[in-house]
């Protein structure tokens, strides 16, 4: 592997804390010839210190796989008055196969719609509103299976709901109403950022998790994304990548 091409800068990274025993999180600020540059990491928004002269492991998060290396902390600067740690150049690099997306925490209002399962509307026996028909296809009907989603949300009233952590796989939904697993649903909710981004996609109920709140028994659900068009993938993605950098600031 050529370790030249795996870093860039504006790249997340993070570093191991042996005290706190936990992963921190940095972004590479510059990619010299002699060494590395870093921001502070951040942990609970807290910065860590680095000992000058220690060898930490750190990570880098990317979508097929994680990147492990050993670096040495050999000073820091100051740049633009920001003080940014020099780490040394990794002798090697160990590739971990990706198993799941990086689940990013936060707190996302959603709609859903129940396509099948308990209380669900089929979407391959779906019948559209008036005046949504496809083009070629008898009154009222669709094609088995090719009801676009947002018509078959639009045929019931939404749920609301509260996206707990979000990734490029799936997320982790929280809700009033019981779903059981195999539940697939539509779901609409915004990613914000300069532009609200609309977010519509159909998911699967692969877990369910019941939690209380005082009496009150609410759920939790992991959703996979099924079908996602993957400019909507990278959209979800790039929120992340977007908001993780704001909260290191």
């Amino acid at each position: 592997m050529d370790l030249k091409n795996l870093f860039h800068e504006n790249m997340l990274l993070e570093v191991y804390d042996h005290n706190g025993r936990a992963y921190c999180k940095s972004i590479i600020q510059e990619v010299n010839k002699d060494n590395i540059a870093i921001g502070i990491p951040m942990k609970m928004q807290e910065q860590v210190v680095l000992q000058e002269g220690a060898a930490y492991t750190f990570r880098v998060v990317l979508d097929d796989a994680l990147y492990y290396f050993r670096s040495r902390v050999l000073g820091t600067k100051i740049s633009g008055h920001v003080i940014l740690y020099l780490i040394s150049w990794p002798q090697k690099v160990e590739r971990r196969q990706r198993r799941h997306f990086f689940r990013f925490p936060c707190a996302l209002d959603a709609h859903y719609w129940i396509l099948s399962g308990e209380g669900g509307l089929s979407e391959n026996d779906a019948s559209p509103p008036p005046g949504k028909e496809e083009k070629g296809a008898p009154k009222g009907e669709y094609p088995r299976g090719k009801m676009p989603l947002n018509i078959m949300a639009e045929s019931q009233e939404p749920e609301k709901a509260l996206i707990v952590n979000i990734s490029g796989g799936g997320l982790l939904l929280a809700s009033g109403r019981y779903l059981p697993e195999g539940s697939v649903l539509a779901l609409r909710f915004f990613l914000h950022g300069k532009k609200q981004k609309e977010v519509l996609v159909k998911g699967k109920v692969v877990r369910a998790y019941p939690f209380k709140i005082g009496k009150v028994v609410r759920y939790r659900y992991g959703i996979e994304f099924l079908d996602l068009n993957e400019r909507v993938r990278d959209e979800i993605i790039r929120y992340i990548f977007t908001i993780s950098r704001e909260r290191l600031r």
